[in-house]
């Protein structure tokens, strides 16, 4: 009866060393598991990030192109606004020369 008992110490010591061993590989398995959904979650939020980044400089060059746009256009009007007037003093001007001119040697 004793060495029943003994036997069922044993055996029971066993049992918790085996139990003991599959809990330290299971805990290893999680633990890598873990470290893996971490890696995954992490290279995602990069992705993300750098989405965002990508978008918000689409849209700062998209901006940036039609604010040029926009200038270059009033600077176009305010030039041919400027030939414009110019020409229409052009008829002006050339009176005035020749007439300082004839003016001047007509004397």
């Amino acid at each position: 009866m004793v060495e029943e008992v003994i036997n069922n110490i044993i055996e029971a010591e066993e049992k918790a060393d085996s139990i003991i061993k599959e809990s330290q590989v299971r805990a290893k398995e999680i633990i890598a598991k873990a470290k893996e959904d971490a890696a995954i979650l992490i290279e995602s939020e990069k992705k993300k990030v750098q989405l965002e980044i990508a978008q918000e400089q689409n849209a700062a060059f998209s901006e940036a192109s039609t604010n040029a746009e926009k200038a270059t256009q009033e600077c176009e009007k305010e030039a041919e606004e400027m030939a414009k007037k110019a020409e229409k003093n052009l008829d002006k001007a050339v009176d005035y020369i020749i007439g300082s001119m004839t003016a001047k040697y007509d004397k």
